[in-house]
C-alpha cells in the first residue's frame, strides 16, 4: 500500500478533504470532511468567506492526521478568484467571488478595443469575471494593494501559502486568469503593460507535481502531519478533473465536468487558436503535462440549484423524477444568458421570463431547464470535436453533475451519442493522482488507474 496523502478539493457550493491511497493498482480514497463553500455580502460587493473556508481546511487536515502519518496534501479550487498578501505574508485583501457585481461592464468594453489582441495573446474565452477584468476593477476601486511587495496568488496557491508552502502560482490555474500566453508558457507582457503595477506582483509559475514546502509548524505539532509536504496538484478543479476523465480514446471523446458549470471540451497537444474558435468563444487552457484544455465554459446545474434553494425543497432526487415528464428538446432557452449569472430567490421568476407561456410549477420549469442544458451541452460538444477537427464518438461526464441520470439520458439523447459518467469525485481523484505519480507510487498511468478504480454507466441515446 502507498503512503497516504490528502487532497483538498474547493467547489462553488461545498469543499472536502479525502485521504487516499494506493493498493494494488486502484485507488482507494475517503471524504473526512465536508463543508459548505460560503461567501458573504460586503461594502464590495460578494466575496468568499475566507477566514471560514481556511478554518474548514485545516480542521479536515487534523482529521486526516489522526488516521495517521499524511505525505502530501494538495489543494485544487475554482479558477478566476484571487487574493493579495504582503511581504510579511498578511492577507490584505481576501478573494472577491467572481459573480461580484463589480466587473460589470469591463470585459465588453475591453472586447470592443482590445478583443482581438486578448484572443490571440491567451486563447481564452471572454467571461465577465476572467482575472483580467476582475483586476481592472480592483485596479479602479482599491489602487492601494498594487503594492510592487504585495504578491498576488490565486485561491489554492493562497491557501497552499498559508498552509506553510511558497508563493507560487500553479500553471493551470494560471492559464485561466486572461494574462497567461498558451503558447510561450508565460505571462503576457503585452497585457500587462495595461495593468499598472501587477507584473511585479505576479509570483513563479510552476507545474502540477511541484512540492511547495511543509505544512507550517502548529500544524506539524499533530504527529499525522509531523512530515507532510504540500504538492501543488492541478490547482483549477476543472484540470484536476479531466485527468481523471476515464477516456481511452481522447482523440475521439469529449469531456464534460459536470457541476455548478459545465466545462465542455477536448483534450489536445497545441492550443488552436483561430478565427473560427475566436468567434466561438472557445478556450485554450493548460492541462497536466501542457496538455491543452480545449473548452467552452456552459452553464451547468447553476440555474437548478438556485431554484431548489428559492424553493427551499426538501427532495431535490423527487423534484428530478418528476421532472422527467416535462422535458422537451424542442423547446428549451439558452441557459448561458446573462440573466442566470447572479445568485437569488428570483431565479425560477427568471426562467420564466425566458421560456415564454411556462407555469409556475416547480417539476416543468425543472424539466425546462434540464432539456435546455442537455442542448446546449451537446451543442457544445460537436462544437468542440469540429473545430478540433476530431470525430466524436462518446461523451464522458465527470463530477457531481454526473450523478444526475435524468440529464445525463438528456444529454445522449441530444447529441444522439452515447454518454459515460463518472467518476463523480473527479476533482480528487484528480488531484490525488498528481500527487501520487509526483511521488512515483502509481503502478499504471492515470487514466488506467481511474478506470480500475471506478464504476461507469453509460446512457444510450434514445431516438
Amino acid at each position: 500500500m502507498s503512503a497516504r496523502r490528502v487532497a483538498v478539493d474547493l467547489g462553488a457550493n461545498s469543499g472536502r478533504v479525502a485521504v487516499g491511497h494506493v493498493y494494488g493498482g486502484r485507488l482507494e480514497y475517503e471524504v473526512v470532511h465536508r463543508f459548505p463553500s460560503l461567501y458573504v455580502t460586503t461594502e464590495a460587493g460578494l466575496k468568499w468567506d475566507f477566514d471560514y473556508i481556511l478554518a474548514e481546511i485545516e480542521r479536515g487536515l487534523v482529521i486526516a492526521g489522526e488516521g495517521g502519518p499524511v505525505a502530501s496534501i494538495g489543494v485544487d479550487s475554482w479558477a478566476v478568484d484571487y487574493g493579495i498578501v504582503d511581504q510579511n505574508g498578511r492577507v490584505v485583501c481576501t478573494p472577491f467571488h467572481y459573480r461580484n457585481s463589480r466587473t460589470d461592464g469591463i470585459m465588453e468594453a475591453e472586447v470592443k478595443t482590445n478583443g482581438r489582441q486578448l484572443f490571440e495573446e491567451t486563447g481564452l474565452q471572454f467571461l465577465p469575471f476572467n482575472t483580467l477584468y476582475q483586476l481592472k476593477a480592483h485596479l479602479r476601486d482599491d489602487p492601494d494593494h498594487f503594492h510592487p511587495q504585495n504578491t498576488i496568488l490565486m485561491v489554492p496557491d493562497l491557501i497552499h501559502f498559508l498552509l506553510g508552502g511558497r508563493k507560487a502560482i500553479e500553471r493551470t490555474n494560471a492559464s485561466t486568469t486572461q494574462l497567461y500566453n498558451p503558447t510561450t508558457g508565460t505571462w503576457s507582457k503585452p497585457l500587462l503593460k495595461d495593468l499598472p503595477g501587477v507584473e511585479a506582483m505576479l509570483p513563479p509559475i510552476v507545474d502540477a507535481g511541484e512540492p511547495l514546502g511543509l505544512l507550517r509548524d502548529d500544524l506539524r505539532r499533530n504527529p499525522g502531519l509531523r512530515n507532510t509536504q504540500i504538492i501543488a496538484p492541478a490547482t483549477h478543479d476543472t484540470a484536476s478533473a479531466v485527468l481523471a476523465v476515464p477516456m481511452e480514446e481522447p482523440t475521439s471523446s469529449v469531456y464534460v465536468a459536470s457541476g455548478t458549470w459545465s466545462l465542455v471540451g477536448t483534450e489536445l497537444a497545441e492550443p488552436v487558436i483561430s478565427e473560427e474558435v475566436h468567434s466561438q468563444n472557445f478556450s485554450n487552457e493548460v492541462g497536466v503535462g501542457n496538455t491543452i484544455r480545449f473548452l467552452k465554459n456552459v452553464m451547468g446545474l447553476w440555474i437548478f440549484q438556485e431554484c431548489a434553494l428559492s424553493w427551499k425543497t426538501q427532495d431535490v432526487e423527487e423534484l428530478i423524477r418528476q421532472a422527467s415528464a416535462w422535458t422537451n428538446l424542442d423547446e428549451t432557452f439558452d441557459p448561458d444568458n446573462r440573466a442566470f449569472l447572479a445568485p437569488g430567490e428570483d431565479m425560477p421568476n427568471r426562467v420564466r421570463g425566458a421560456y415564454k407561456n411556462l407555469p409556475n410549477d416547480r417539476a416543468q420549469i425543472s424539466g425546462v431547464i434540464f432539456s435546455s442544458l442537455a442542448v446546449k451541452t451537446a451543442q457544445v460538444a460537436k462544437e468542440a470535436a469540429s473545430l478540433a477537427g476530431q470525430e466524436l464518438k462518446t461523451i464522458h461526464i465527470v463530477g457531481g453533475g454526473s450523478q444526475n441520470r435524468l440529464l445525463n439520458q438528456l444529454i445522449a439523447d441530444a447529441a444522439g451519442l452515447p454518454v459515460v459518467s463518472g467518476p463523480v469525485e473527479a476533482t480528487l481523484i484528480g488531484n490525488l493522482m498528481v500527487q501520487f505519480k509526483a511521488a512515483d507510487e502509481l503502478k499504471w498511468s492515470m487514466r488506467d488507474t481511474v478506470r480500475a478504480s471506478t464504476e461507469l454507466e453509460t446512457f444510450q441515446p434514445r431516438k
